[in-house]
């Protein structure tokens, strides 16, 4: 009997965990690396920001910005670098279940890469398409796929696949994402607290 009634308490507590709220409506702000492809690159790491609001007809916006900077190390000298990044999102939420979301969307951008004086600018532009799943009312992830184009200036135009994935832990209002980003010629690792309205 205490066998039985153990089971029933914990197949119950394993099914009746509400799946937590997917919410694109936010204050965020964290950490991020970048990764520029070898060992001999920079790798600039600094901080992002941003915000969300999600609409009733399923639109959503936002904005999201970084600021990161490095040091090379030479023997004889030392190149401070500096990438900024300014965004704007919009997507529309096109499929919803009770734990996950589907959604389309695309984003507008610039860049800003500086080495010492010297200052190189680029827009870019994503589409996509994202996979939102919500394991429980402690834990979600997502998946975005997409194509993206960068269009630096004085430079050859780079395009083709990226990849964003990432790992949510919810604290009630508040939560902590882990990111990796995958992209043409610059990959992101980052670690975001949002908070959520």
């Amino acid at each position: 009997m205490k066998n039985k009634m153990l089971f029933i308490v914990l197949t119950a507590i394993g099914f009746n965990v509400q799946a937590t709220d997917l919410n694109k409506t936010y204050f965020e702000f964290g950490y991020s690396q970048s990764d520029m492809g070898n060992r001999n690159s920079p790798q600039p790491s600094g901080i992002q920001f941003g915000f969300g609001y999600e609409f009733e007809n399923g639109l959503y916006a936002g904005f999201n910005a970084k600021r990161q900077g490095d040091t090379i190390e030479r023997p004889n000298y030392q190149l401070d670098v500096d990438l900024d990044e300014n965004m704007l999102e919009l997507g529309y939420i096109a499929y919803e279940t009770q734990n996950g979301r589907f959604s389309v969307g695309g984003a507008l951008g610039e860049m800003s890469f500086t080495l010492e004086d010297r200052t190189r600018d680029g827009e870019f532009y994503r589409f996509y398409t994202e996979y939102e799943h919500s394991f429980n009312q402690y834990f979600s992830a997502f998946a975005r796929l997409g194509y993206e184009y960068f269009d630096p200036e004085q430079a050859k135009n780079d395009d083709g696949a990226w990849a964003e994935l990432g790992l949510t832990a919810h604290l009630g209002v508040s939560s902590l994402t882990w990111k990796y980003h995958n992209g043409q010629g610059i990959d992101r690792l980052g670690l975001v607290y949002r908070y959520h309205f």
